[in-house]
């Protein structure tokens, strides 16, 4: 087996090896633009097996979660089956050979977003997705944030800045402050930074006629927030219920560290106009 290329995974520097080339071909592309040259963090190991069930007929049968066995896990009627070694820095994935050539590739996305989570929670770092698009101003990040299909791509395609993703995004509290970044996942547009960008400013998005900034009552500012936050689920709990109230507390955190508030937005891109007077800041 080669040596793992390995891929910017946000605080983490992940190793991706297989013994199966075409594996390793698709995931270079789909991963282009996070390599790394560091030293992976830890590394992913991803074998194939005709044995498993066709990817898509496993699909259309039946839709599990996550299954648990000690460290072993299987992720959907056993689409993705796995073994934990984090003393290690290691996990295992077996997949089958036709993966990667099905119409549900966001079940493997669904693994990294728990593998993410796995690692976040063994290494104490308070880091999370969010549905939302991020763009670089100067030398803070500014956070759009909206359910799918909100304007989000539109936004940042107006931005006139780098936009670090514009559907998910890595937001993490770090000693009191949040920085945001890029995750390598599926988008219209993404960058990766050299390093995560200080967040300045949380906007909820409305498409609308009339541009505004208005202010958000913390109870609605929460319940948005825990709506397009992506729930930490890992690789080694099923306790939907702790996930939960992980997420909960981090939604708090926000509210406490970022000034949210409400961007009623057009398609012609006036709101950046807005957003750079006083009053917009």
């Amino acid at each position: 087996m080669k040596d793992p290329f390995t891929i910017h995974f946000g605080p983490f520097s992940a190793g991706i090896v297989s013994p199966f080339p075409p594996f390793i071909e698709y995931l270079k592309r789909f991963f282009a633009g996070y390599e790394s040259d560091r030293r992976p963090d830890f590394v992913l190991t991803i074998s194939s097996s005709k044995e498993l069930p066709h990817p898509l007929i496993s699909f259309q049968q039946e839709w599990v979660p996550l299954a648990l066995s000690g460290s072993n896990f299987e992720i959907g009627h056993r689409l993705i089956q796995g073994t934990l070694h984090l003393q290690q820095r290691a996990i295992e994935i077996t997949l089958h050979e036709d993966f990667f050539n099905q119409p549900i590739f966001y079940i493997f996305q669904a693994f990294l977003y728990r593998m993410y989570h796995t690692l976040c929670l063994h290494q104490g770092i308070n880091s999370y997705f969010i549905h939302g698009c991020g763009i670089i101003r100067e030398t803070g990040g500014y956070l759009f944030i909206g359910p799918h299909q909100s304007g989000k791509t539109t936004i940042g395609e107006l931005s006139g800045c780098p936009v670090l993703h514009d559907d998910q995004i890595l937001i993490t509290l770090d000693e009191g402050r949040l920085f945001i970044d890029s995750p390598p996942l599926s988008a219209r547009i993404r960058f990766h930074p050299e390093k995560p960008v200080p967040l300045q400013r949380v906007f909820l998005i409305v498409q609308d006629k009339e541009v505004s900034i208005r202010a958000v009552a913390p109870s609605q500012a929460l319940a948005r927030l825990y709506s397009e936050i992506v729930s930490p689920l890992t690789l080694d709990s099923a306790n939907l219920e702790e996930a939960g109230k992980r997420k909960g507390q981090f939604c708090f955190e926000l509210l406490r560290s970022v000034s949210i508030l409400e961007l009623h937005f057009d398609n012609e891109g006036r709101f950046w106009q807005l957003l750079n007077s006083e009053q917009g800041v």
